[in-house]
Protein backbone atom coordinates (compact mmCIF):
# COMPACT_ATOMS: atom_id res chain seq x y z
CA UNK A 1 0.00 0.00 0.00
CA UNK A 2 2.91 2.52 0.56
CA UNK A 3 2.90 4.32 -2.10
CA UNK A 4 6.25 6.77 -0.74
CA UNK A 5 7.70 6.60 2.31
CA UNK A 6 9.86 8.52 5.09
CA UNK A 7 11.35 10.11 8.68
CA UNK A 8 9.07 11.09 11.72
CA UNK A 9 9.07 13.88 14.01
CA UNK A 10 6.42 14.41 16.66
CA UNK A 11 3.11 15.24 14.64
CA UNK A 12 -0.65 16.43 15.62
CA UNK A 13 -3.02 13.77 14.56
CA UNK A 14 -3.92 13.99 11.06
CA UNK A 15 -7.63 16.01 10.53
CA UNK A 16 -9.83 16.22 7.77
CA UNK A 17 -9.22 20.43 7.67
CA UNK A 18 -6.16 19.98 6.95
CA UNK A 19 -6.53 17.60 4.08
CA UNK A 20 -9.25 19.32 2.36
CA UNK A 21 -7.47 22.20 2.79
CA UNK A 22 -4.56 20.93 0.17
CA UNK A 23 -7.37 19.73 -2.05
CA UNK A 24 -9.23 23.13 -2.01
CA UNK A 25 -5.62 24.55 -3.34
CA UNK A 26 -4.69 21.75 -5.49
CA UNK A 27 -8.94 22.41 -7.13
CA UNK A 28 -7.84 26.46 -7.12
CA UNK A 29 -5.20 26.38 -8.74
CA UNK A 30 -6.27 23.96 -11.60
CA UNK A 31 -9.05 27.21 -12.35
CA UNK A 32 -6.78 29.79 -11.88
CA UNK A 33 -4.09 28.32 -14.50
CA UNK A 34 -7.23 27.67 -16.91
CA UNK A 35 -8.86 31.28 -16.72
CA UNK A 36 -5.07 32.82 -16.69
CA UNK A 37 -4.93 30.88 -20.08
CA UNK A 38 -8.43 31.55 -21.73
CA UNK A 39 -8.01 34.80 -20.42
CA UNK A 40 -4.42 35.49 -22.23
CA UNK A 41 -6.16 33.51 -25.57
CA UNK A 42 -8.70 36.55 -25.53
CA UNK A 43 -6.22 39.32 -25.61
CA UNK A 44 -4.82 38.11 -28.59
CA UNK A 45 -5.52 39.46 -32.57
CA UNK A 46 -8.41 38.64 -34.54
CA UNK A 47 -6.63 36.51 -37.03
CA UNK A 48 -4.68 34.24 -34.78
CA UNK A 49 -7.18 34.00 -32.18
CA UNK A 50 -9.05 30.54 -34.03
CA UNK A 51 -5.65 29.15 -34.14
CA UNK A 52 -4.73 29.54 -30.38
CA UNK A 53 -8.32 28.52 -29.35
CA UNK A 54 -7.48 25.20 -31.44
CA UNK A 55 -4.24 24.90 -29.30
CA UNK A 56 -5.85 25.71 -26.35
CA UNK A 57 -8.05 22.61 -26.74
CA UNK A 58 -4.85 20.57 -27.83
CA UNK A 59 -2.73 21.36 -24.93
CA UNK A 60 -4.61 23.48 -22.14
CA UNK A 61 -6.61 20.55 -21.30
CA UNK A 62 -6.39 16.77 -21.66
CA UNK A 63 -7.69 12.94 -20.70
CA UNK A 64 -6.09 9.59 -20.34
CA UNK A 65 -6.77 6.33 -19.37
CA UNK A 66 -6.12 2.83 -19.78
CA UNK A 67 -7.54 -0.61 -18.74
CA UNK A 68 -5.48 -3.78 -17.85
CA UNK A 69 -6.78 -7.38 -17.70
CA UNK A 70 -3.80 -10.01 -15.98
CA UNK A 71 -3.81 -13.07 -14.40
CA UNK A 72 -1.74 -14.25 -11.87
CA UNK A 73 -0.06 -17.06 -10.02
CA UNK A 74 1.03 -15.95 -6.21
CA UNK A 75 3.34 -18.56 -4.47
CA UNK A 76 1.82 -17.72 -0.88
CA UNK A 77 -0.52 -15.37 -0.85
CA UNK A 78 -0.41 -12.64 1.44
CA UNK A 79 -1.77 -9.58 3.16
CA UNK A 80 1.85 -7.59 4.24
CA UNK A 81 -0.05 -4.75 5.74
CA UNK A 82 -1.94 -7.17 8.11
CA UNK A 83 1.83 -9.26 8.60
CA UNK A 84 -0.44 -12.01 7.18
CA UNK A 85 0.35 -14.55 4.51
CA UNK A 86 -1.51 -18.08 4.04
CA UNK A 87 1.63 -20.17 3.00
CA UNK A 88 -0.85 -21.38 0.09
CA UNK A 89 -0.49 -21.11 -3.57
CA UNK A 90 -3.25 -20.11 -5.68
CA UNK A 91 -4.02 -17.94 -9.05
CA UNK A 92 -6.00 -14.75 -9.25
CA UNK A 93 -6.99 -12.20 -11.80
CA UNK A 94 -6.43 -9.05 -12.02
CA UNK A 95 -8.66 -5.82 -13.34
CA UNK A 96 -7.09 -2.32 -13.21
CA UNK A 97 -8.75 0.85 -14.64
CA UNK A 98 -7.66 4.90 -13.92
CA UNK A 99 -8.45 7.96 -15.61
CA UNK A 100 -6.74 10.77 -15.62
CA UNK A 101 -7.40 14.54 -16.69
CA UNK A 102 -4.52 17.24 -16.89
CA UNK A 103 -4.82 20.93 -17.01
CA UNK A 104 -1.59 22.26 -18.37
CA UNK A 105 -2.51 26.14 -18.65
CA UNK A 106 1.45 26.88 -20.08
CA UNK A 107 4.36 24.96 -20.33
CA UNK A 108 5.46 25.21 -16.62
CA UNK A 109 2.33 24.55 -14.74
CA UNK A 110 0.69 21.95 -14.61
CA UNK A 111 -2.36 20.19 -12.91
CA UNK A 112 -3.57 16.43 -12.72
CA UNK A 113 -6.70 14.58 -11.44
CA UNK A 114 -6.96 11.10 -11.72
CA UNK A 115 -8.93 8.32 -9.71
CA UNK A 116 -8.15 4.23 -10.39
CA UNK A 117 -9.04 1.00 -9.87
CA UNK A 118 -7.74 -2.47 -8.71
CA UNK A 119 -9.29 -5.71 -8.22
CA UNK A 120 -7.34 -8.82 -7.38
CA UNK A 121 -9.81 -12.35 -7.16
CA UNK A 122 -8.69 -15.16 -6.22
CA UNK A 123 -9.97 -18.29 -7.59
CA UNK A 124 -9.99 -20.24 -4.08
CA UNK A 125 -8.73 -17.99 -1.39
CA UNK A 126 -11.33 -15.41 -1.39
CA UNK A 127 -10.43 -14.11 2.16
CA UNK A 128 -7.76 -12.20 0.10
CA UNK A 129 -9.50 -11.03 -2.38
CA UNK A 130 -8.72 -6.64 -2.37
CA UNK A 131 -10.49 -4.21 -4.02
CA UNK A 132 -8.28 -0.41 -4.12
CA UNK A 133 -9.95 2.55 -5.20
CA UNK A 134 -7.17 5.60 -5.63
CA UNK A 135 -7.39 9.16 -6.20
CA UNK A 136 -4.90 11.71 -6.39
CA UNK A 137 -4.05 15.36 -7.65
CA UNK A 138 -1.19 17.60 -7.91
CA UNK A 139 0.36 20.58 -8.69
CA UNK A 140 3.85 21.77 -10.20
CA UNK A 141 5.38 24.67 -11.52
CA UNK A 142 9.05 24.57 -13.08
CA UNK A 143 10.33 28.01 -11.78
CA UNK A 144 14.12 28.39 -13.40
CA UNK A 145 15.62 27.16 -10.21
CA UNK A 146 14.01 23.81 -9.47
CA UNK A 147 10.27 22.52 -10.48
CA UNK A 148 8.01 22.47 -6.84
CA UNK A 149 5.20 20.26 -6.52
CA UNK A 150 2.22 19.24 -4.27
CA UNK A 151 0.35 16.40 -4.10
CA UNK A 152 -2.20 14.11 -2.26
CA UNK A 153 -3.10 10.23 -2.48
CA UNK A 154 -6.36 8.51 -0.81
CA UNK A 155 -6.80 5.30 -1.28
CA UNK A 156 -9.18 3.14 -0.10
CA UNK A 157 -9.10 -0.99 0.25
CA UNK A 158 -11.09 -3.64 0.92
CA UNK A 159 -10.45 -6.93 1.83
CA UNK A 160 -12.75 -9.78 1.03
CA UNK A 161 -15.62 -6.98 0.32
CA UNK A 162 -15.33 -5.48 3.91
CA UNK A 163 -13.78 -1.99 4.45
CA UNK A 164 -10.14 -3.02 5.63
CA UNK A 165 -8.22 0.29 5.06
CA UNK A 166 -7.95 4.04 4.39
CA UNK A 167 -4.48 5.42 3.59
CA UNK A 168 -4.19 9.07 3.16
CA UNK A 169 -0.95 10.88 1.66
CA UNK A 170 0.14 14.33 1.03
CA UNK A 171 3.15 16.09 0.37
CA UNK A 172 5.39 18.34 -1.56
CA UNK A 173 8.26 17.64 -3.62
CA UNK A 174 10.95 19.93 -5.69
CA UNK A 175 13.00 18.41 -8.53
CA UNK A 176 15.73 19.51 -10.73
CA UNK A 177 17.48 18.83 -14.40
CA UNK A 178 21.42 19.06 -14.17
CA UNK A 179 22.47 18.87 -17.57
CA UNK A 180 21.01 17.36 -20.19
CA UNK A 181 21.19 13.54 -18.45
CA UNK A 182 20.55 13.59 -14.94
CA UNK A 183 17.28 14.77 -12.53
CA UNK A 184 17.27 14.82 -8.79
CA UNK A 185 13.47 14.75 -7.05
CA UNK A 186 12.94 15.43 -3.51
CA UNK A 187 9.91 14.99 -1.71
CA UNK A 188 8.50 14.86 1.42
CA UNK A 189 5.12 13.54 2.91
CA UNK A 190 2.65 12.80 6.17
CA UNK A 191 0.80 9.54 6.19
CA UNK A 192 -2.62 8.30 7.74
CA UNK A 193 -3.51 4.87 7.89
CA UNK A 194 -7.05 3.56 9.55
CA UNK A 195 -7.58 0.05 9.15
CA UNK A 196 -11.25 -0.92 9.66
CA UNK A 197 -12.99 -4.42 10.45
CA UNK A 198 -10.12 -5.14 12.43
CA UNK A 199 -11.28 -8.42 14.92
CA UNK A 200 -11.70 -7.52 19.00
CA UNK A 201 -8.83 -9.48 19.91
CA UNK A 202 -6.18 -7.94 17.54
CA UNK A 203 -4.30 -4.66 18.34
CA UNK A 204 -5.02 -1.51 16.98
CA UNK A 205 -2.58 -0.76 13.78
CA UNK A 206 -3.94 3.23 13.04
CA UNK A 207 -0.93 5.04 12.48
CA UNK A 208 0.81 8.41 11.38
CA UNK A 209 4.07 8.89 9.60
CA UNK A 210 5.98 11.47 7.98
CA UNK A 211 8.77 9.91 5.17
CA UNK A 212 10.86 11.26 2.86
CA UNK A 213 12.69 10.15 -0.27
CA UNK A 214 15.04 11.39 -3.08
CA UNK A 215 14.95 9.73 -6.69
CA UNK A 216 17.67 10.01 -9.00
CA UNK A 217 17.20 9.94 -12.59
CA UNK A 218 20.27 8.95 -15.07
CA UNK A 219 19.48 9.06 -19.07
CA UNK A 220 21.62 7.35 -21.36
CA UNK A 221 22.28 7.99 -24.98
CA UNK A 222 19.81 5.33 -26.02
CA UNK A 223 16.97 6.27 -24.04
CA UNK A 224 17.74 3.77 -21.48
CA UNK A 225 17.84 5.07 -17.80
CA UNK A 226 18.93 4.30 -14.46
CA UNK A 227 16.82 5.42 -11.40
CA UNK A 228 17.94 5.33 -7.55
CA UNK A 229 16.07 6.31 -4.67
CA UNK A 230 16.96 6.94 -0.75
CA UNK A 231 13.74 6.75 1.27
CA UNK A 232 13.31 7.16 5.83
CA UNK A 233 10.11 6.77 7.12
CA UNK A 234 9.44 7.06 10.95
CA UNK A 235 5.94 5.70 11.84
CA UNK A 236 3.59 6.12 15.03
CA UNK A 237 1.36 3.75 15.76
CA UNK A 238 -1.95 4.11 18.26
CA UNK A 239 -0.19 0.72 19.95
CA UNK A 240 3.56 1.07 20.10
CA UNK A 241 4.24 -2.31 19.37
CA UNK A 242 4.38 -1.32 15.59
CA UNK A 243 6.22 2.13 16.23
CA UNK A 244 8.92 2.10 13.77
CA UNK A 245 11.83 3.71 11.91
CA UNK A 246 12.72 2.10 8.69
CA UNK A 247 15.22 2.79 5.83
CA UNK A 248 15.50 1.78 2.18
CA UNK A 249 16.83 1.86 -1.24
CA UNK A 250 15.20 1.28 -4.34
CA UNK A 251 17.16 0.51 -7.42
CA UNK A 252 15.43 0.56 -11.53
CA UNK A 253 16.75 0.17 -15.16
CA UNK A 254 14.63 0.44 -17.90
CA UNK A 255 15.74 -0.33 -21.52
CA UNK A 256 13.25 -0.14 -24.48
CA UNK A 257 13.95 -1.31 -27.97
CA UNK A 258 12.33 -2.95 -30.77
CA UNK A 259 10.94 -6.54 -31.78
CA UNK A 260 9.70 -6.31 -35.40
CA UNK A 261 9.58 -3.01 -35.41
CA UNK A 262 7.26 -2.75 -32.50
CA UNK A 263 8.72 -1.05 -28.82
CA UNK A 264 9.47 -3.17 -26.14
CA UNK A 265 10.24 -1.68 -22.85
CA UNK A 266 12.03 -3.75 -19.83
CA UNK A 267 12.37 -3.16 -16.52
CA UNK A 268 14.98 -4.55 -13.60
CA UNK A 269 14.22 -3.27 -10.52
CA UNK A 270 15.19 -4.03 -6.53
CA UNK A 271 13.78 -2.57 -3.12
CA UNK A 272 15.23 -3.29 -0.05
CA UNK A 273 13.37 -1.60 3.25
CA UNK A 274 14.68 -2.24 7.01
CA UNK A 275 12.37 -1.39 9.59
CA UNK A 276 13.63 -1.26 13.52
CA UNK A 277 10.28 -2.01 15.57
CA UNK A 278 10.01 0.13 19.18
CA UNK A 279 12.09 -1.57 21.43
CA UNK A 280 10.69 -3.93 24.36
CA UNK A 281 11.83 -1.28 27.48
CA UNK A 282 9.52 1.34 25.04
CA UNK A 283 6.95 -0.86 24.84
CA UNK A 284 7.35 -2.91 21.57
CA UNK A 285 8.86 -6.45 20.84
CA UNK A 286 11.96 -5.64 19.74
CA UNK A 287 11.19 -6.46 16.21
CA UNK A 288 13.33 -5.94 12.86
CA UNK A 289 12.02 -6.46 9.17
CA UNK A 290 14.43 -6.29 6.37
CA UNK A 291 12.59 -6.86 3.20
CA UNK A 292 14.04 -7.48 -0.48
CA UNK A 293 11.88 -7.60 -3.39
CA UNK A 294 13.49 -8.17 -7.15
CA UNK A 295 10.89 -7.93 -10.02
CA UNK A 296 10.89 -7.61 -13.58
CA UNK A 297 8.83 -6.44 -15.71
CA UNK A 298 8.67 -6.50 -19.89
CA UNK A 299 5.62 -4.18 -21.63
CA UNK A 300 5.94 -4.97 -25.93
CA UNK A 301 3.29 -2.52 -27.32
CA UNK A 302 1.36 -4.84 -29.84
CA UNK A 303 -0.33 -1.43 -30.91
CA UNK A 304 -0.39 2.17 -30.96
CA UNK A 305 -2.89 1.45 -27.57
CA UNK A 306 -2.26 -2.22 -26.62
CA UNK A 307 0.56 -3.74 -24.80
CA UNK A 308 1.39 -6.96 -23.42
CA UNK A 309 2.97 -7.38 -20.54
CA UNK A 310 5.02 -9.72 -18.48
CA UNK A 311 5.96 -8.95 -14.97
CA UNK A 312 7.76 -11.37 -12.09
CA UNK A 313 8.45 -10.63 -8.88
CA UNK A 314 9.92 -12.86 -6.09
CA UNK A 315 10.22 -11.45 -2.27
CA UNK A 316 12.04 -12.30 0.82
CA UNK A 317 10.45 -10.60 3.56
CA UNK A 318 12.42 -11.39 6.78
CA UNK A 319 11.41 -10.54 10.13
CA UNK A 320 11.95 -11.82 13.67
CA UNK A 321 8.15 -12.04 13.85
CA UNK A 322 7.39 -15.10 13.03
CA UNK A 323 3.63 -14.19 10.82
CA UNK A 324 5.52 -11.68 9.28
CA UNK A 325 8.67 -14.03 7.74
CA UNK A 326 8.06 -15.34 4.28
CA UNK A 327 8.96 -15.55 0.77
CA UNK A 328 6.63 -15.05 -1.93
CA UNK A 329 6.79 -14.91 -5.51
CA UNK A 330 4.16 -13.75 -8.33
CA UNK A 331 4.49 -14.17 -11.90
CA UNK A 332 2.03 -12.03 -14.04
CA UNK A 333 0.25 -11.83 -17.52
CA UNK A 334 -1.80 -9.14 -19.12
CA UNK A 335 -3.37 -6.79 -21.55
CA UNK A 336 -3.21 -3.33 -21.03
CA UNK A 337 -5.67 -0.74 -23.28
CA UNK A 338 -4.55 2.99 -23.06
CA UNK A 339 -5.45 5.85 -24.80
Amino acid sequence: MNMQTSPFFQIKPLSAERGNTLILYIGAAALLGSCACFGAADSQPTNTKETNEERSEQNVLSFSGSGYFGYRHDSNVSVSELDTNSDVADGATQLDAQLKVTVKPNDKWETALSISQANTQYQTLSAFDLALTTLSASTSYAFDFAKLGLHYYHAGAKLDGRDFLTYQQYGMSAGKLFGQRTYLRISSDIIDKQFENIPENEPNRDSEAIAVRSDLFYFFEGQDFFQIALKYQNEKAQNTVFDYSGRGIDLAYTYPFAIFSKPLDITFAYQLDVRDYASRKSGGIGREDDRHVVKMRADYAVHENVDIRLSTQYGDFASSVEGANYKETIAEVGINVHF
